[in-house]
């Protein structure tokens, strides 16, 4: 069935396929923007994106933060597959380490399919300092850790500077270097670009300081409403937890957190940031109408993972809590996909999609359904892209280190290992998940049967070396501070992570 998709778009396409854009934020829920029902954030570009497209209501990250998000859109597969558990370090103790490369992967994929191909902005899988994952074009910055949008340094294709020199913010520059590379593009081959915008990200320390960017004064005359709320048990325990030195604004990154909640300077920050983005994706939007590309460039904006900003006291992404959370501000994230004259302007979708799903997507859309993506829970949505019809499972699952999620139209179960507790939410009639039904006795049942499903998910595809239920491991990181103790202590075999070059798999 994949097969046959795959061939009827190719051919199709002709002798060239479609370019693809993928514009990817970082630590963004979809209600921060107007297509997802936000009336104070101005981000009309987005909007009009949507409305020139096919907008997702239902999808999910497939884990709750950067590094681990970002290795499963780029190859369809678990954290529990890659071994890329946590948001990975900025320095790395072996050489050019590139944490997926081993694996089947989006870049290499189709630079062998004759794209060019180009990754600005975030990268976060490893070493920044040459280009990787056959991306030929690189601008992108170390690590993933955003400490200032306007004192960034920056590897743009070799070169070493900072944006400071430059008088420019971070988003500007991701933009400005993105509609370079579309203007060396010609119609001759087609290209694949990654714009990978560190913003909105709002976590400390950037949300804790005042915006310094061009909307901020709109914002400080126009706040946007923002969730209030006390803080949440999981927030409250993991602040009580972290002993660390205050070292960002607020106090402990926890620290820092709850001073966020409730705090209209930082969701002023949020804004003003999210506008920026806005105008970035507008700027390039048009670059692609001025060089004649727009109707040939398959337009995908979507955000790793995502992140409250105060959603039933919470702030941030999944890494920040104990528990980790998983409520769906962690875990929601904008979709939209656009390509003129093909998906359907104005359309809207329910299906529930799941990060790892888009990779196999991509590849049945552009006739390329035939390369294997060995061992990938992923499944092809490429029809519904096109308004057809189609026969779809709406069941998504997640998984950050100790805590793995599955979520069906109705129920979300939340299981966790070596932590508590566990949660059974009927969405249904507590969409809010407030109402934690895991120990009533009416849904037993319920709970078993989901317990029992997301037990055989992960039995059939996590790889024991990187199943740390299981006793596996990770790569590179697992926990940060010293909270790794746990699994050591009862998993005798456990052993830390480790960073080393990886053989490539059976699927290159």
């Amino acid at each position: 069935f994949i097969l046959v998709i795959a061939l009827t778009h190719l051919s199709a396409w002709g002798a060239t396929r479609p370019n693809v854009l993928l514009i990817v934020t970082d630590n963004q829920a979809p209600g921060l923007l107007g297509a997802y029902g936000n009336r104070d954030i101005r981000t009309p570009n987005i909007d009009r994106l949507a409305d020139d497209g096919l907008l997702f209501e239902q999808a999910f990250a497939t884990s709750g933060v950067c590094s681990p998000t970002r290795a499963t859109l780029l190859t369809g597969l678990l954290p529990s597959q890659t071994g890329v558990h946590n948001g990975l370090p900025a320095r790395y103790d072996v050489e050019d380490w590139s944490a997926i490369e081993e694996f089947r992967n989006l870049p290499q994929t189709l630079a062998d399919a004759g794209y060019r191909t180009g990754m600005v902005g975030k990268y976060h899988l490893g070493d920044h300092a040459r280009a990787q994952l056959g991306f030929e074009f690189w601008v992108t910055f170390r690590g993933g850790h955003t400490e200032s949008f306007v004192d960034v340094e920056v590897t743009d294709n070799g070169k070493t500077l900072n944006v400071a020199d430059l008088g420019v913010h971070i988003t500007d520059y991701w933009t400005q270097r993105s509609i370079d590379f579309l203007k060396a593009q010609t119609t001759a081959q087609p290209f694949f670009l990654m714009l990978s915008y560190n913003g909105p990200y709002i976590l400390p320390p950037t949300v804790n300081e005042p915006p310094v960017n061009r909307h901020a004064d709109y914002y400080a005359d126009h706040p946007p409403a923002m969730p209030q709320f006390s803080v949440h048990p999981y927030l409250r325990e993991w602040a009580k937890a972290v002993r660390m030195p205050a070292k960002v604004t607020g106090g402990s990154f926890p620290w820092a957190a709850i001073d966020a909640l409730n705090n209209q300077q930082a969701m002023n920050t949020i804004a003003s940031e999210m506008t920026m983005i806005d105008d970035g994706v507008g700027a390039v939007l048009e670059a692609l109408n001025r060089i004649g590309l727009a109707d040939d460039t398959l337009v995908i904006f979507m955000s790793d993972q995502g992140s409250a900003y105060g959603q039933m006291g919470l702030w941030g992404n999944s890494s920040w809590g104990a528990p980790a959370p998983a409520y769906r501000a962690n875990m929601q994230i904008p979709l939209i996909v656009r390509h003129p004259g093909n998906v359907p302007a104005g359309t809207t979708s329910e299906l529930l999609i799941d990060e790892f799903d888009l990779f196999p997507t991509l590849l049945d859309y552009l006739g390329l359904g035939d390369r294997e993506i060995a061992d990938t829970p992923g499944r092809s949505f490429a029809p519904a892209l096109l308004g057809d019809d189609l026969d779809w499972d709406d069941t998504v699952y997640f998984e950050y280190i100790d805590t793995r999620v599955v979520q069906t139209r109705k129920w979300k179960y939340t299981k966790r290992f070596l932590a508590a507790p566990d949660e059974l939410y009927n969405l249904a009639h507590d969409p809010g998940e407030t109402n934690n039904l895991v120990n009533d006795p009416e849904y037993r049942p319920v709970r078993d049967a989901l317990d029992a499903q997301l037990t055989a998910f992960f039995a059939r595809y996590a790889d024991p070396r990187y199943d740390i239920w299981r006793g596996g491991t990770a790569k590179a990181t697992l926990y940060y501070g010293g909270r790794n103790q746990r699994f050591a202590a009862r998993l005798p075999e456990w052993s830390t992570p480790v960073t080393k070059k990886a053989e490539p798999s059976r699927d290159r």
